[in-house]
């Protein structure tokens, strides 16, 4: 018998693609998460999970946003969905 507990590991396509091109170090969140978030050093990238369902929360909070180590600020969405890209601006 093989079991998999594949709903517990999110699909590729259930991800947002973040790219930092900053040149500084970014915390990337959901908008309203206040608990979890994602440091993003200058040149990396990291996956972001979307919930199932493909959006958020489908409203104003299904918004990415992202914050440099001096204060500038970058969001992406609404609706920051499932299979999207994001890449942050150089300066």
């Amino acid at each position: 018998m093989i079991l998999a507990l594949t709903a517990c590991q999110p699909r590729v396509s259930r991800w947002v693609d973040v790219e930092n091109r900053t040149g500084e170090t970014v915390t990337v969140k959901w908008v309203g998460d206040t608990t979890h978030h994602r440091r993003l050093p200058s040149g990396e990238s990291v996956q972001i999970p979307v919930a199932s369902g493909g959006c958020l929360r489908n409203g104003a909070e299904d918004t990415i946003m992202a914050e440099t180590t001096s204060g500038r600020r970058f969001t992406f969405g609404p609706p920051a969905c499932e299979g999207g890209k994001w890449t942050l601006p150089a300066r």
